[in-house]
């Protein structure tokens, strides 16, 4: 009986020994679960950050780097700082606010001298300053536009804009022979046609004049 005792006594201390070893696995075992856990959204939130780290570094690269426009069918590269300023400048022409374009076309034309859309950006100033009734700069700036691009696809457009400043700053005969010289260098297109007509108006104009 007391061998017996003595044995009873011996496993139930081996079995409070396993349950204080079962519990401590069991409290290690939470531990580590909490700790992948912590670990996992660790990781969850570092792949985050450094997704948009990196979107934000494409986001600010592809700020700077060229882009590919087409301006009058031909293909070429400019800067995301010039390609704003220009459709800035022409949002402000569109919506009838002439001064500030003009101002706008002005600063792009300073700022991006070797731009693609220089020509177009002369054009649109020369077009801003006629609608702000500055004649003088309009005729100016279409001056430098047909020195400067003489084979430009707005040359033709270029020389109306100037007769049409001419006219209405009051230098009639000035503006026919612009128009005669529209009329001269590119025959047999709608430049020529528009020049013809602005022409007839303006000798009809001076006939009743006359009388």
């Amino acid at each position: 009986i007391l061998d017996l005792r003595e044995t009873v006594r011996q496993i139930q201390a081996a079995q409070m020994q396993l349950m204080t070893e079962i519990n401590a696995l069991k409290e290690r075992n939470r531990q580590l679960t909490g700790r992948v856990e912590e670990l996992t959204n660790s990781m969850s939130v570092e792949k985050r950050s450094t997704r948009e780290l990196f979107s934000s570094l494409d986001e600010r690269v592809g700020a700077f780097e060229p882009q590919v426009v087409v301006i009058h069918g031909e293909t070429h590269q400019v800067d995301p700082r010039e390609k704003k300023a220009y459709e800035d400048a022409s949002s402000l022409l569109q919506d009838g606010r002439f001064k500030e374009a003009l101002a706008s076309f002005r600063s792009f034309v300073k700022d991006w001298p070797q731009s693609p859309y220089r020509p177009d950006a002369l054009y649109w100033l020369g077009s801003s300053a006629f609608a702000a009734e500055q004649y003088k700069t309009a005729i100016s700036t279409q001056n430098q536009l047909l020195r400067e691009y003489p084979k430009s696809v707005l040359a033709p457009d270029a020389m109306l804009l100037v007769a049409s400043s001419q006219a209405a700053s009051g230098s009639v005969n000035a503006a026919k022979a612009t128009l005669r010289k529209v009329i001269k260098q590119y025959p047999k297109t709608s430049s020529a046609e528009t020049a013809q007509k602005r022409l007839d108006e303006i000798q009809r104009a001076s006939a009743k004049k006359s009388k």
